[in-house]
């Protein structure tokens, strides 16, 4: 095993064992999806739902009078969710990554009650899931590729074997073809009914997803390569090696890619010509770069291992930065409705937002 990976293992070892004990703020990996001014946390034993404005939690009527929409709300508390949510209309789907259980959520958002439970997978839910369609494109912990009726639960044909190893990351869409990739160094295409269209094999472990932008996908390695691929036929459009590992995906303003690599304990933030490859410019930090960027009205927004947020141009010129003293990011910043939404670890906070020009506007501690 390469060090690398010994470093996910561990960060996702450690993540499932505290979410397990339950009850301590961010203590295990969360998670967070922004859907019409809501922020959806997953995060231990619950799924967290949150205004994004405000930072208050919603809640659910029940015969004892109002309660935190902590969901699955009849849960048995045999759950932990790290992976982020996948939202279709008052839909939420989410798998449960406990040591037991293996289910795979449907849940009511308005009611909190469970729709329907998939359990067919045989280890935990590491990843998130797509809706392409009608169609779940479900990556479980087994290797399996599960396709599942989005409004019934009912499994779609035979799962589709894709690796002999756990599948880790929520599958993207071009709105054509589904795209998800494997420890295995492969990524692959598939269409609405589950036909695979490609596969390409690349030169390491794939950690992150594929950001989709235009015709094209861009992908990182755990080598530190990173590629530009056409999203028709996996055909490798160029390729640049950076320092460092890719553990996440990248992000886009139209013209240039950002992505951040892991360096040790210390990390550098590159910008890349998108059609081209060329770096633009980098910057050394002094953590590592784990959660993917955010690009927001031409800034681009990064968070590091040693719990810095920071803002810079898409010049690289720095804005602002924020700092949570002893906090851990490996969560990717969710930048929505004139806010910076941030999941750390290792902190009293669950969430914590701040404007666009850096001002703390408010705290969740779930509590």
């Amino acid at each position: 095993m390469n060090r690398n990976l010994g470093k996910i293992l561990a960060i996702m070892s450690v993540a499932l064992l505290l979410s397990a004990c339950g009850g301590a703020a961010a203590s295990s990996w969360p998670a967070t999806v922004g859907n019409e001014g809501t922020v959806y946390l997953s995060n231990g034993r619950n799924l967290y739902v949150v205004d994004a404005q405000t930072g208050v939690e919603a809640t659910l009527p029940t015969a004892e009078g109002n309660q935190p929409a902590r969901l699955p709300f009849n849960a048995d508390g045999a759950v932990s969710f790290y992976a982020p949510v996948e939202t279709k209309g008052d839909l939420l789907i989410l798998g449960n990554a406990a040591t037991k259980g293996f289910q795979l959520y449907a849940i009511d958002s308005k009611s909190g009650l469970v729709k329907w439970v998939f359990d067919k997978a045989t280890v935990p839910w590491i990843a998130g899931v797509k809706v392409h369609e009608n169609t779940i494109f479900a990556p479980s912990g087994d290797g399996n590729l599960y396709l599942i009726d989005v409004e019934t639960g009912a499994q779609i044909g035979e799962p589709i074997k894709l690796s002999e190893h756990s599948l880790w990351t929520k599958p993207v869409s071009d709105g054509k073809n589904v795209f998800i990739e494997n420890m295995d160094h492969e990524i692959f295409a598939f269409d609405a009914e589950g036909n695979l269209t490609w596969k390409t094999e690349l030169d390491s472990s794939i950690l992150g997803a594929p950001l989709v932008e235009g015709e094209s996908l861009f992908v990182g390695t755990l080598t530190g390569n990173l590629y530009s691929l056409d999203a028709a036929s996996g055909t490798q459009k160029w390729s640049v090696d950076l320092e460092g590992n890719i553990w996440s995906t990248p992000a886009t303003d139209g013209t240039s890619i950002y992505i951040g690599t892991v360096i040790g304990n210390t990390g550098k933030f590159y910008s890349i010509d998108m059609e081209t490859g060329t770096i633009n410019w980098q910057k050394d930090e002094p953590g590592s770069i784990i959660g993917a960027p955010a690009v927001e009205q031409g800034d681009i927004y990064y968070v590091t291992e040693a719990g810095k947020l920071q803002v810079v141009t898409n010049a690289g010129a720095p804005k602002w930065q924020a700092i949570i003293e002893n906090a851990k990011y490996y969560t990717a910043p969710l930048v929505m409705d004139g806010l910076v939404i941030l999941a750390p670890m290792n902190s009293d906070y669950l969430l914590v937002a701040y404007d666009l020009q850096g001002a703390q506007k408010w705290t969740f501690t779930g509590k």
